[in-house]
C-alpha cells in the first residue's frame, strides 16, 4: 500500500485549519497543523511535507518570511501554495517571486483546494 502524502498546512486561523484538515483528509490525505511559521519549523524539521498550504499575514513571522526561509529548511522542492486574503497584485506578485506556485485568494471553493493538491501530488 502506498504511503499517503503529507500537506502542511500553516495559518494563524484555527478555522481555516480545521476546514482544510478536515477537506484533505476526506481526500486521503494526512494534514499537519501549525499555527505560526515557528511551529511550522518544527513539523519540517521531523518529517518533510509533500506539499504546504501558507497563509500571507501571521503574527511575529509572515508567510512571506517563511518562503525565505525555504532553502534554510531544505524544502525548497515542496511546493507552496498560498492561502490569503492579502491578495493585492503586489502581494501575489511578491509570493510567486518568492517561490509559491499558486495563489488562492480566500475565501476559497473547497473544490478550488482539491484541484489544486492533485495538480502537485501524484
Amino acid at each position: 500500500m502506498a504511503k499517503k502524502k503529507t500537506i502542511l498546512i500553516i495559518d494563524d486561523s484555527t478555522t481555516t485549519l480545521t476546514l482544510l484538515e478536515w477537506t484533505l483528509r476526506q481526500e486521503g490525505y494526512v494534514a499537519k497543523l501549525a499555527l505560526s511559521v515557528v511551529e511550522a519549523r518544527k513539523v519540517i524539521k521531523k518529517s518533510t511535507p509533500d506539499l504546504i498550504f501558507l497563509d500571507l499575514m501571521m503574527p511575529n513571522v509572515s508567510g512571506f518570511d517563511f518562503l525565505k526561509m525555504r532553502s534554510e529548511l531544505n524544502i525548497e522542492h515542496v511546493p507552496v501554495i498560498v492561502v490569503s486574503a492579502f491578495d493585492s497584485s503586489e502581494s501575489v506578485q511578491q509570493a510567486k517571486e518568492l517561490g509559491a506556485e499558486e495563489f488562492i485568494p480566500k475565501p476559497y471553493r473547497i473544490e478550488h483546494i482539491v484541484e489544486t493538491v492533485k495538480k502537485y501530488i501524484r
